[in-house]
């Protein structure tokens, strides 16, 4: 019971880290990447610092916090279908070694927009094509990591549903996330149309799923088989 305990606080804790780690490196980037390159470099240049910040959160903090979850996740679903769970395990995997490409990109455009803007009126198209290069590589690599994430995470909470590991209304709100933010990225990548407000739903579900792990916990085997006994009316 204490470990299963430990387990679900664990767990929860893992869902907020990477939560906060993802909102916390996107709102110091999202003010400085605009759509226009030359803008784009003049601000990164301009705050090196904070792109710094952001890249290192990315990497430090949310990609290694995305290994931790998976590993979790992993040890709470495997005991029914421990290939689907193996699957979804690498899955995430996956996810964690795009994003962490994706933060080598935004990270190598600081020196590459240093250089633009301190070779002023001399700065060649060669350098604005090398840093919108860049830009692309990280946005780009990003929404393909989230569409390893919304494979992944469709797996994992179709087996949270069906070992009853959380509230079905729960693991049935992850599915629902999941979808909403891969036809965001889909249609990204498809069509280059950003609609991130459709990537809203899964931060909330992971603030949600989080705090209701860490209060509540997942359920214990005993717990399962109750719900499973009043399911089928026993």
């Amino acid at each position: 019971m204490d470990a299963d305990r430990r387990l679900g606080r664990n767990l929860g804790i893992a869902f907020l880290v990477v939560f906060a780690g993802s909102a916390a490196s996107g709102a110091l980037s999202a003010s400085i990447l605009t759509d226009d390159v030359d803008e784009a470099m003049r601000n990164v240049a301009a705050n090196t610092a904070q792109m710094r910040w952001s890249t290192m959160i990315d990497l430090g903090i949310t990609s290694v916090g995305i290994v931790a979850l998976a590993v979790l996740l992993y040890q709470v679903l495997k005991g029914r279908n421990p290939v689907l769970a193996l699957v979804a395990l690498g899955w995430w995997f996956a996810e964690a070694i795009t994003l962490a490409i994706s933060t080598v990109g935004a990270f190598l455009l600081i020196p590459v927009s240093e250089a633009y803007v301190a070779a002023g009126a001399a700065a060649s198209s060669a350098d604005l094509a090398l840093g919108e290069t860049l830009i692309n590589l990280d946005r780009q690599t990003w929404e393909i990591h989230m569409l390893f994430y919304g494979v992944g995470a469709l797996i994992w909470y179709s087996l949270m549903y069906r070992q009853k590991v959380v509230p079905d209304w729960l693991s049935l709100f992850g599915v629902a996330a999941v979808v909403v933010g891969l036809f965001s990225s889909v249609i990204f990548l498809a069509a280059d149309i950003e609609w991130f407000f459709l990537g809203f739903p899964v931060g909330l579900f992971e603030v949600v799923i989080g705090i209701w792990l860490i209060v509540k916990g997942i359920a214990t085997t005993g717990d399962q088989a109750k719900a499973s006994a009043e399911l089928v009316g026993v």
